[in-house]
């Protein structure tokens, strides 16, 4: 008797999960664009440029009003990247949309908008994603199981020193090491970070990024401008 409790409650979950996972709420529509042609897949080169170029063509969103990207994507051990996912605000039908990519190894990429009530404070989604497709990937360790890359957002005063092991400048497809970087902006600004997945040494794994030795911090040519000090290292290499 208890078995079948079990079963029950595991399909009352499933089900749950399911419907929370294909549930809009009532008024934020959402629209599913035809499967955007296979776009170009290189080692070393994931297709930030053209995935934005896509979602230009197929999306009929207020480009002056974009704003706020955001960035996940994993590679694997080779330099290949797994899976991209990509999404922006930016105003459609005079209403605020989020709009969203989907990218698999293959080049495959699937599009979607959703109508959200939000107009976040940020910058244009292209300046970021330019800064991402000029870091030189072939450049860097990927490990034994790759790593993942973000891009996080700040709105906080916030201090980058040698207490961070690996932080850099992007500058013309170059990593730039940087020994100091603070920031005493209302604007709100953003790092591009990346972490290995590889198994952690020690007891416990890194808590934080910056006590990760292996993990990355890049900023973008806008991070530099905004940054109320700027200490470069005399010395290069990632």
């Amino acid at each position: 008797m208890r078995d079948r409790w079990l079963i029950l409650g595991i399909a009352i979950v499933v089900i749950f999960v399911f419907w929370r996972a294909t549930y809009v709420p009532p008024g934020y529509e959402t629209i599913h664009y035809e499967t955007v042609p296979v776009l170009p897949v290189e080692r070393y080169n994931p297709p930030f440029t053209e995935i934005w170029e896509a979602m230009e063509e197929q999306i009929p969103f207020d480009n002056r009003t974009a704003r706020s990207p955001l960035l996940v994507m994993d590679f694997d051990a080779n330099g290949s990247f797994t899976y991209i996912q990509f999404s922006f605000f930016a105003d459609m039908r005079g209403e605020s949309w989020v709009h969203s990519a989907f990218v698999l190894q293959n080049g495959s990429t699937y599009l979607s908008s959703q109508r959200l009530d939000y107009h976040p404070p940020h910058a244009h989604p292209l300046g970021a994603l330019v800064a991402v497709d000029d870091i030189p990937f072939d450049g860097i360790s990927y490990g034994k199981r790759g790593m993942s890359l973000k891009v996080f957002y700040h709105e906080q005063n916030r201090t980058y020193d040698d207490t961070y092991k690996n932080i850099y400048a992007i500058e013309n497809g170059t990593l730039r090491p940087l020994k100091f970087i603070s920031f005493a902006t209302t604007e709100v600004w953003n790092t591009i970070e990346i972490y290995p997945r590889d198994p952690p040494e020690g007891d416990r794994p890194p808590a934080a990024i910056d006590e990760n030795p292996r993990a990355l911090v890049i900023f973008a040519p806008r991070e530099i401008r905004l940054a109320e000090r700027v200490v470069y290292e005399t010395t290069a290499g990632v």
